[in-house]
């Protein structure tokens, strides 16, 4: 079977949705597969994706031209400063920008049917809801290919995003949508009603070689650590807000942050106003996964205060670490972390953060325990070994017309494959 993973563009440095690319890429590569990576913009030669992407021995190709991709990429530069300098400027931002990018995409259209109906591939998998996304989508329909949509968040969220009303009348082309988890699979069905059939497919993470949460800590040290993009919608100041509150119960309570984004300046200013910045330390950006488990080893417990989320990679980063795992109720988190692997929270509510992480701090012996559990769901849920055999069968389906060539072991299928609908 020959496979080609699309997405509209690399989004670095720092992108959940790349990571899942690589991800999906290597992993199958890794179990033989014929996979390649097709984008509709070149990306970055020192993009670290791309090269993870040349590390595992993918090929990827472009639609494209490098003109193009400049372009972009300083059009994306100037508004990511008007958002940073004029915060109510976004909706207008968006909405004006949004018909050039559909233009600049279409533009393209006939380029990218002409690749696809050269490669012939059986199934072409796309992620991320944009408008490089949608031509791929119509244009692989239109060569007679097969194709999934992997929805990686909340359909039409966060509120804002008027671009998702757009997109999904391509949606209807694809043979299968796929969501991240049982939750978003319900949200997806009762959101995306013209879809023609809904899977789950989960996003996973190699893993780390004896990655079992039991590296040496410092003692009378509990580290909290966070790893996302630092925007808003990632709750990194309810995080800095609960630390404090914690600190003046808990002393020996310590924060780890790693990434970047527009709120990075507001926290450090946050960090001094609460006269917490000795209890705060800054990581900067891993770009690599041995930096990641090398982030994830240096904690005891890690923190999503998200607003919104599908079912992010750092969680999931975590739980192959063995980390217990505090996080908000939000997007598919509920089904990463069960009942047992660690502690949901009211998401913006810092007093209510602060109290969870007082009780992890507290108490040893349930971080131990919870440690145990995440990293066992992680073996069950998001390693290699789960997922690339759902997503071969996943891709088997959907090239036969909705039906699996044989009927898997029900000891060896993934938890979470007999979430499926058809619309």
């Amino acid at each position: 079977m020959k496979i080609i993973l699309c997405k509209s563009h690399l989004d670095g440095p720092i992108s959940g949705a790349d990571e899942t690319l690589v991800t999906y890429a290597s992993q199958l590569q890794s179990a033989g597969a014929s996979v390649s990576v097709l984008l509709m913009y070149l990306h970055a030669e020192e993009d670290q994706y791309y090269q993870r992407l040349l590390e595992s021995d993918v090929r990827v190709s472009w639609i494209a031209s490098n003109l193009t991709r400049s372009s972009l990429s300083a059009g994306r530069k100037i508004a990511a400063r008007m958002f940073l300098s004029f915060p109510g400027s976004r909706p207008m931002l968006r909405r004006g920008t949004q018909p050039v990018l559909t233009a600049v995409a279409n533009r393209y259209y006939d380029e990218c049917r002409r690749f696809l109906e050269k490669e012939k591939p059986d199934i072409v998998h796309v992620i991320t809801p944009n408008a490089g996304a949608a031509v791929m989508i119509r244009a692989a329909h239109d060569a007679g290919i097969r194709v999934m949509y992997q929805e990686l968040g909340i359909p039409y969220h966060p509120p804002g995003f008027d671009y998702y009303h757009q997109f999904t009348s391509v949606l209807p082309l694809c043979s299968e949508v796929a969501a991240l988890s049982p939750r978003l699979f319900s949200d997806c069905r009762d959101k995306l009603t013209s879809c023609k059939s809904l899977s789950v497919l989960p996003i996973m993470s190699q893993g780390f070689a004896n990655g079992n949460g039991h590296s040496p800590r410092p003692a009378g040290k509990l580290t909290f650590g966070f790893a996302a993009r630092i925007e808003k919608l990632k709750g990194p100041t309810t995080l800095i807000e609960a630390l404090a509150i914690a600190c003046a119960l808990e002393p020996n309570i310590f924060v780890n942050l790693a990434g970047d984004g527009s709120q990075r300046q507001r926290i450090a200013a946050r960090v001094k106003a609460l006269n917490v910045a000795a209890h705060c330390r800054y990581h900067g950006v891993y770009t690599h996964p041995e930096e990641c488990r090398a982030f994830m080893e240096s904690l005891d417990v890690f923190v999503m205060p998200s607003f919104t989320e599908g079912t992010p990679n750092s969680v999931v980063e975590a739980m192959a670490c063995g980390k217990p795992v505090i996080a908000s109720a939000v997007g598919g988190i509920p089904d990463m972390i069960g009942h047992d692997a660690g502690l949901l929270v009211t998401p913006g509510d810092a007093g209510e953060l602060a109290s969870a992480m007082l009780q992890l701090a507290r108490d040893g012996e349930l971080r131990q325990k919870m440690g145990i559990a995440a990293r066992e769901r992680f073996g069950q849920l998001f390693s290699p070994k789960v997922v690339v055999p759902l997503m071969l069968e996943t891709y088997r389906r959907v090239v036969n017309n909705g039906n699996a060539r044989e009927v898997p072991d029900e000891k060896q299928m993934h938890p979470w494959a007999c979430s499926k609908s058809e619309l």
